[in-house]
């Protein structure tokens, strides 16, 4: 596995979608692939629905900084309805964006200039395995493991093992989302690449 001297993530979601949870199970994950993971959150007030942000990164050295993410080289959108515009601020044109979007990529996201932009259903797959709390979606391990996926930052059953250990709650179910969000997130077309 290559290993990069920084990679840096930040998750947008909406409270309660498990936003928080899924950057500091990426973190635990990171630690058992070899690297030093860093996962914080950012919110105001708390509140099942509003607006969070949660924080990634990991290296090869224990050297980072203690910062909020300005300039990630992936996004992780949980919910395609939250604006683009303040999402995207500041992408890597090199990096990626994940977004959890059904068959067709939200047309606010379609123009975002980066390299590569990925999508998988995962608030379909999370109601299919009954990972729903209050009418929500729990998408946090669909996302996870598509997340995983596209930074090739370990194996499936490394992810699996650590939802296993760490989900009190419906830990099968987590493991079975996980999976298919590792095995169903695709590459889609980006419109701003296009010739």
């Amino acid at each position: 596995m290559k290993r990069e001297d920084l990679v840096e993530i930040r998750i947008h979601g909406r409270g309660g979608q498990g936003a928080v949870s899924a950057a500091t199970l990426a973190a635990e994950v990171a630690f058992k692939s070899g690297y030093y993971p860093q996962a914080f959150p950012f919110f105001g007030a708390e509140r099942r629905g509003a607006p969070v942000m949660a924080f990634l990164r990991y290296s090869s050295s224990s050297l980072m900084p203690r910062c909020r993410i300005y300039k990630p080289k992936y996004v992780v959108v949980f919910d395609s309805e939250l604006p683009a515009e303040g999402i995207v601020s500041g992408l890597k044109e090199e990096g990626g964006l994940l977004i959890n979007a059904s068959t067709e990529l939200p047309s606010a996201y379609a123009d975002v200039p980066v390299n590569k932009i990925y999508q998988v259903d995962a608030s379909q797959i999370a109601a299919e395995h009954g990972l729903i709390a209050s009418g929500m979606p729990l998408v946090s391990s669909v996302m996870l493991g598509a997340l995983i996926r596209i930074l090739n930052l370990s194996s499936l059953n490394v992810l699996e093992e650590t939802l296993m250990a760490k989900m009190a709650h419906l830990a099968e179910e987590n493991v079975k989302g996980a999976r298919r969000g590792y095995n169903e997130v695709k590459e889609v077309l980006n419109s701003a690449y296009i010739q």
